[in-house]
């Protein structure tokens, strides 16, 4: 019990360092030119009095404690009202700066702003002939940058013209209608007739202005991006619209399996496949075809583009269920990737010609027909490695099955053996092989 410190052997002890802490104050006052007049201990308040003959209170716990008092840097003063007479000094600088450079005429008034830092309040007019009030602390902006426009009125009034210009903008990139103009706001249609309002007036109301405007359209992206990342699994969506992330879709896998394909659980595949099937490699999409009809969905006359595996026929039998009886084109044994290539073409070539799905990514209207077949061949064509040879072939008969919906016949071709595609121009036909 004799050997432990007692609570006066303590306190003997802190007051060295109380002692030593109150000397680093004290030179920290003489830094800053503060003349100490009653100190009150290390948790206390000291009065102080700056440079100025402003007088004020410390704490010396919180100078010592901190290589920052108060948030300040070391050279920056912490009396309040000589570090406000630093600001409104600078801010009236920035002001007369400003206001000479947008022309800008000044005159200063006797009032002083609700800030209590002794800005003065000045009239202004503006080279528009506008009239307003304003401070030295009105000609900086968050950042400290100078202002773009002093005046508020002409400040709304580049704000409402840069919204404006952006919309026109987005309205040009995404093929966008202008339905209706406002003083702030523009009513416009996406190229889906889909109808929006632009705002112009506020900052979130010029966020919203951006390409990616259209919720519907988005989800019919982010329907498509769904599609592709299926098609890597080898399972064809068979949904025509985007659910949810956690909402099953109808998907059938290239063993003809139909069941719910959920976005966000999709690694797995195929549910009802054995995780080793074909040696765990998936057959490539090598069948392009090209189908038409009256579809079931939507009740109009579609044509649909679109690939599948093997000879076809289960995707086939599929869309003859939903109306689309009609086989214009089938296309077999497309080396690895071909047939995603060409889907993509066509696609992009179909939306650059201006047509509109009808529902999903890949039913257009049935006009549409004839852009797709010239799409293919034109794909074809321009494909290096394929050489041209001459084949017998009634071209009537190949018009005739592209444009006349009572028939059933079908150009059903193997890339190994020859690759026909029609022009349009009822020029002789060409074959392509490898």
């Amino acid at each position: 019990m004799s050997g432990q410190p007692k609570p006066w052997d303590i306190s003997s002890k802190a007051a060295v360092h109380i002692a030593a802490l109150m000397d680093l104050f004290r030179l920290a006052c003489q830094r800053q030119k503060l003349v100490l007049q009653v100190e009150r201990g290390l948790a206390g308040w000291t009065d102080v009095r700056c440079k100025e003959g402003h007088e004020f209170s410390l704490s010396a716990l919180d100078v010592v404690s901190t290589s920052r008092p108060f948030g300040l840097e070391p050279d920056e003063p912490w009396c309040k009202k000589c570090s406000s007479a630093e600001w409104v000094a600078e801010c009236m600088a920035a002001l007369k700066i400003v206001a000479m450079s947008q022309g800008v005429e000044l005159t200063a008034t006797d009032e002083q702003d609700e800030s209590g830092e002794g800005h003065v309040v000045f009239s202004a007019r503006c080279s528009e002939g506008h009239s307003f009030q304003t401070t030295g602390r009105r000609a900086r902006g968050r950042h400290g940058d100078p202002v773009r426009h002093l005046c508020p009125d002409c400040r709304r009034g580049a704000l409402l013209a840069e919204g404006f210009a952006k919309a026109e903008e987005v309205v040009r990139g995404t093929r966008s209608t202008i339905t209706k103009r406002y003083r702030n706001a523009v009513e416009i249609r996406c190229r889906r007739g889909h109808p929006h309002t632009f705002y112009t007036d506020s900052p979130d109301g010029r966020q919203g202005i951006r390409p990616n405007f259209c919720g519907p359209c988005a989800k019919l992206v982010t329907f498509q991006e769904f599609s592709e990342a299926a098609k890597d699994l080898g399972i064809t969506v068979l949904e025509s619209q985007w659910i949810a992330k956690s909402r099953s879709h109808r998907a059938v896998c290239f063993a003809g399996h139909e069941f719910g394909l959920v976005p966000n659980k999709m690694k797995r595949g195929c549910p009802e496949c054995p995780r080793g099937m074909y040696g765990g490699a998936i057959p490539p999409h090598d069948v392009y075809y090209v189908v038409s009809g009256l579809d079931a969905t939507t009740g109009k006359e579609t044509v649909k583009p679109g690939i599948s595996s093997g000879v076809g026929f289960n995707r086939l039998r599929q869309h003859a269920e939903d109306g689309l009886t009609v086989q214009h084109l089938r296309i077999c044994g497309l080396p690895l990737g071909m047939a995603r290539a060409l889907e993509s073409f066509v696609l992009r070539g179909l939306d650059g010609e201006g047509w509109l799905s009808t529902r999903g990514v890949e039913y257009f209207p049935a006009e549409a027909l004839q852009d797709v077949l010239d799409l293919v061949g034109e794909w074809f064509t321009d494909q290096p490695g394929l050489t041209i040879r001459s084949v017998v072939v009634d071209v009537d008969e190949l018009h005739g099955v592209a444009e006349t919906a009572a028939v059933r016949e079908v150009v059903d071709l193997d890339v190994d053996a020859a690759v026909v595609f029609d022009s349009g121009d009822l020029t002789p036909v060409a074959a392509l092989t490898r």
